[in-house]
Order: structure tokens, then C-alpha cells, then sequence
């Protein structure tokens, strides 16, 4: 399937799923979470599919929530945060191995990820950090229990 914000390739069993919005340094709106989540769906029944990579194109892997598209609507925020609290148990909950490839910068939604990932490889380019903290906030996106497992 062909998407806007974000590519998949297949080699070998391997699955690429490359974030592609460079020019935001790959922050997420809700075309490309709704998006990478369907080729979650699309991955995890595919047999040929082993393994899923996850990586930013760019010199970033993820700047987090794309907050120049947050809506000010209250039925529209309803509706993203549903997307919001079903994409960590969507992540955690699949089948298969995801790594995470880290390739920049990782912030706020994109190092939540990592910690959902099974794995993460970092480049020397790698820069990993937690926005909300500073600003006094637990971490958000539900990635806050991951603590007690690890």
C-alpha cells in the first residue's frame, strides 16, 4: 500500500518502515500515526514478514507530536486521543520483533516509541529526550508503566 508520511519497504523478512516527513523532522500528525498504524495491521499478517525496522528519513527519527496540527476542536481532540491510547497497546501488542533505528533525533512521541520498540539501535547522531519532563509532566502517550516492567 502506498502512503504519504511514511515508506515500507520489504527485503528478506525484513520490514522498513521509514518516517517521511524530513521537513518536520518527522514529527507525527494524525495522517502519519493513523498510517503507521495500519501498516502495523498490514505487517503483522504478512508471513513473509519477520521483522519490522523503524526509522526516521532525514536527520531525524522522530521530533515528536507535530503540535502545529493540534486541533482546537473538543469532538476532533476526542477523536485523536482515541488514536493516541490505542497506539502504544497497538505497538506493544504486535507479533512481531520491532527495532528501533536511531538515526537523530527522538523527542516526546518518537522517544515514546522507543520504549514501546523491542529493541533500538542508535546511530553517534542519535539524541533521545523526554520534552514533558521539563516541563514538570510524566511522560505522556501511556509509556509511563513501561518503568515497572523493565
Amino acid at each position: 500500500m502506498k502512503y504519504k508520511t511514511i515508506v515500507v519497504e520489504k527485503v528478506d523478512g525484513v520490514a522498513i518502515i521509514t518516517l517521511n516527513r524530513p521537513e518536520k523532522l518527522n514529527a507525527v500528525n494524525m495522517e502519519m500515526r493513523l498510517e503507521f498504524l495500519k501498516a502495523l495491521d498490514e505487517l503483522e499478517i504478512d508471513d513473509e514478514v519477520r521483522v519490522v525496522i523503524v526509522t526516521g528519513a532525514g536527520r531525524a527519527f522522530c521530533a515528536g507530536a507535530d503540535i502545529s496540527t493540534f486541533e482546537a476542536d473538543p469532538k476532533k481532540i476526542r477523536r485523536n486521543l482515541v488514536n493516541l491510547k490505542r497506539e502504544p497497546q497497538r505497538i506493544l501488542g504486535f507479533e512481531k520483533p520491532i527495532i528501533g533505528a536511531i538515526n537523530g533525533v527522538a523527542a516526546g512521541e518518537g522517544s515514546q516509541w522507543l520504549l514501546q520498540f523491542d529493541l533500538m539501535v542508535a546511530s553517534d547522531k542519535a539524541a533521545i529526550s523526554w520534552p514533558a519532563t521539563s516541563l514538570g509532566m510524566s511522560c505522556p502517550y501511556g509509556s509511563i508503566r513501561l518503568a515497572s516492567e523493565v
